[in-house]
């Protein structure tokens, strides 16, 4: 499973509280394609509970839900908030590779 610094999970917090999010709101944790050699990489987004049939589960006070598809590359992740003044923002600081031999990246 993927951990959520602390420092991330206040920011989200205070994203979730925002006046324009769903009143059941939740992170949602997902996969695309791309980076080094193709392989998948971690994304989050903002999702509403009510307009959706993911399971929830609570990663550092927050509701997350995750994709099928997401687990596997999710072992291993932790989620980190940076906030640098000249790019803020959230990082997967580490990620489980799918298949570490033949990828010149790096």
């Amino acid at each position: 499973m993927f951990t959520i610094t602390d420092k991330a999970a206040s920011e989200l917090k205070k994203i979730l509280k925002g006046p324009d999010m769903p009143e059941k709101s939740a992170i949602r944790v997902f996969t695309r394609s791309g980076g080094c050699c193709s392989s998948h990489q971690l994304g989050i987004e903002i999702a509403d509970m009510a307009k959706t049939d993911l399971q929830g589960m609570d990663v550092n006070g927050l509701k997350v839900l995750m994709d099928e598809q997401a687990k596997p590359v999710a072992d291993n992740a932790t989620i980190d908030f940076y906030d640098h003044e000249q790019n803020p923002g959230f990082r997967v600081l580490w990620q489980k590779q799918e298949d570490a031999g033949g990828c010149g990246c790096g």
